[in-house]
Formats: structure tokens, sequence, C-alpha cells
């Protein structure tokens, strides 16, 4: 039996992005959680970001290993892939704003 891909129209992965797209789409955010590292605290403060990314930042702001560091910002934008779409879109204004 062969391993055979469905098309655009068979089964529901059609609808789905594609690997490249979601992996795209990750390293934005892991860019973008970058740069809101770089933020300053009155301005993160008044972002009124969740919890756990709050921790998350924080953390990062502290580690000084450059390992630790990059895992801490690929962390953040697991959480990051969690947020509403007007989350981001704050985010994104007060990074650009900056």
């Amino acid at each position: 039996m062969r391993n055979e891909r469905p098309g655009p129209d068979e089964g529901e992965r059609g609808d789905e992005p594609s690997r490249t797209a979601r992996k795209n789409a990750s390293h934005e955010l892991q860019r973008l959680g970058e740069e809101l590292l770089e933020l300053r605290g009155d301005r993160l403060a008044a972002l009124e970001l969740p919890e756990r990314l709050a921790e998350a930042v924080a953390e990062a702001k502290r580690l000084t290993s450059f390992g630790a560091r990059r895992r801490q910002t690929r962390f953040i934008g697991k959480l990051m892939r969690g947020l509403e779409a007007e989350e981001l879109a704050a985010i994104r204004k007060a990074v650009s704003s900056q």
C-alpha cells in the first residue's frame, strides 16, 4: 500500500496552514518576544500581559546565559501562540512605538 497524500479537497488537511507557514508564524512570534524583552518596565507593565507570559518575560530578562535566554525566548514564543489577535496587536504596537 502506498502512502499517498490526499488532495486539497480531500480530508481535513486542506484548510490547515502548511508546516512552513506554521514555522514562520512561530519564528515571527519568537522575534516579537525578543523585542518584548527590550521594552522598558513601565511600557511592559502597561501591556497587561497574562501572568504566565509576564513571569516568563521577567525570567528572560534575568537570565545572562545565551543558551538559557534562547530557550526562554522560545518558551515566550510558545506562550504568545496562545494569545488572542487583539493582545498580539497591542504587543506589536507597543514594540513598534518604542
